[in-house]
């Protein structure tokens, strides 16, 4: 008898079933935690071990938790899995799904194999060979990366995306005019891309300035332009300029980390966190133009930004600061090293964070401890606030 068919496989089926349904439509107060999740997917995959949606997904939120260990071979055996036992006319759409899920944890290392494995079993599926370029290209393997997208533009030449992808894989290799006849051709596929438009931005600058697409990432920020759009006031483009060297930066210190072996695991977790917490600097600076490589302006306040910071998000624990310091860290000695922060300027912001976290922390617990004691009545809890965050908490911006 099919497994499909079994009990075993009909009940995982529902159970997890109803686990998608209550993250669909979750009704207050009966949402579930990431940690209740993973019990739940815990106790399908011990009843029915074959049964690779739970499978894959517990791997993944595992992953996305943290961990680094039996969820890379639980992966690996969800996908021979579904490759054994799922809906072939479904595979497509499934792989697919793993191949997301693992490129927004930056786990490009093992989207690699799978893909390998998929391209071995499904050798004319174009969109393998792309996927499979890409998490290649990431890796910093461009030439392998070109064969692959070579591979795929051949199998669907008249797919816009693959053209798009192959030119991009062209500037990770720094060849410039390779890059403009892919990227030229995916705009006649498709006209209208924003994707594609923006790499022939990328093509153009790097056809004058030289490099490669990594290079591009950590390119000087053009300080007139900035001045002149300041003084202009136009500041919605000043910060549409400023948004876009921040997210490059981000993306340059993720591929970085991304790439090497010892800290791919923690990468998706630090950038998620640099994201948050500058998110919540440019909330709480109001001003227009905030590039997230001042690190005189992050240094000057950030007893301020912590203050309010644990004061707004009620649930920040120790782990949370300490996060926060070490993606700090993480940032800033990267752009240390790519010469775009002083490291004169890195090296005291550094001592000042080691110096400091403990308080931040001690403060971090005093207001925990306050905010759950129903013996103290408003007033006394706000003048223990006031003495905690030096009145910080009181004003919504620096």
């Amino acid at each position: 008898m099919p497994i499909q068919d079994t009990d075993a496989w009909k009940s995982a089926e529902w159970r997890y079933s109803s686990i998608q349904a209550a993250l669909t439509l979750p009704f207050p107060g009966l949402a579930k935690s990431p940690g209740e999740i993973i019990e739940e997917l815990e106790g399908i995959v011990n009843e029915c071990p074959k049964f690779y949606p739970a499978v894959l997904e517990l791997g993944l939120r595992r992953m996305a938790g943290g961990a680094d260990g039996s969820e890379v071979e639980q992966i690996e055996t969800g996908l021979r899995l579904m490759l054994d036992l799922g809906d072939p006319q479904h595979t497509e759409e499934e792989a697919a799904a793993l191949h997301d899920n693992l490129e927004d944890l930056w786990r490009f290392d093992l989207c690699q194999r799978c893909l390998e494995t998929l391209v071995e079993r499904f050798p004319d599926k174009a969109l393998f060979w792309d996927h499979l370029g890409n998490a290649t290209a990431q890796l910093g393997e461009v030439e392998t990366a070109l064969r692959h997208a070579a591979k795929a533009t051949a199998l669907a030449p008249d797919n816009a995306h693959f053209r798009c992808n192959h030119g991009l894989f062209c500037l990770m290799a720094g060849n410039a005019s390779e890059a403009e006849i892919h990227l030229s051709a995916a705009l006649r596929l498709d006209p209208g891309n924003e994707v594609t438009k923006g790499n022939l931005k990328i093509q153009k600058y790097l056809a004058r300035h030289g490099g490669n697409f990594s290079d591009y990432l950590v390119r000087p920020v053009d300080r007139e332009q900035i001045e002149r759009l300041s003084d202009n006031d136009e500041l919605e483009r000043l910060d549409e300029l400023c948004a876009t060297y921040n997210f490059d930066r981000l993306q340059a210190l993720g591929r970085n980390l991304a790439a090497a072996q010892d800290s791919r695991s923690r990468c998706a977790n630090m950038v998620k966190t640099l994201e948050n917490y500058f998110d919540f600097v440019d909330r709480v600076s109001s001003m227009a133009g905030l590039l997230y490589e001042d690190i005189a302006h992050v240094h000057q306040n950030f007893h301020t930004i912590m203050h309010k910071f644990i004061f707004k998000f009620a649930d920040v624990d120790r782990e949370t600061i300490e996060d926060v310091c070490k993606s700090l860290l993480e940032y800033y000695g990267f752009l240390a090293g790519e010469e775009l922060v002083s490291s004169a300027e890195f090296k005291r912001f550094r001592a000042m964070v080691r110096r400091d976290k403990k308080g931040l922390v001690d403060k971090m617990e005093g207001y925990n401890e306050i905010r759950h004691d129903r013996g103290l009545d408003e007033e006394e809890k706000e003048a223990i606030c006031d003495e905690l965050f030096d009145g910080d908490h009181l004003w919504p911006h620096l």
